[in-house]
């Protein structure tokens, strides 16, 4: 269960950072129309959403030491996956906060 986890964070963490060198990559982005495109500041929510994904990378390393099957699911995957999902949510919800100056 360790060296699972130590991969799933090792992977979750490449792509934090390929999310905050290539924010560009991050869906629904490209399938915005030009202009709608040039209004959005990017790289604003590319650090943004590898920030969260940083944040769950102690949760999946410490999964191994949870104590049933359950809680080791939780901490390795879902907790992770629900912050992205908290950060998308805020980030649809608060747009005006991510448009260009």
């Amino acid at each position: 269960m360790l060296f699972g986890a130590l991969i799933f964070a090792i992977v979750w963490c490449l792509t934090a950072l390929f999310l905050r060198r290539y924010p560009e990559t991050m869906a629904g982005y490209n399938t915005m129309p030009k202009a709608e495109r040039e209004k959005v500041d990017i790289a604003k929510i590319g650090r943004l959403v590898s920030n969260a994904m940083f944040a769950g990378v102690p949760f999946a390393l410490l999964s191994p030491l949870m104590p049933s099957k359950g809680l080791y699911m939780l901490m390795l995957c879902w907790i992770p996956c629900a912050l992205l999902v908290v950060v998308a949510i805020y980030v649809n919800v608060k747009k005006e906060k991510f448009k260009k100056q």
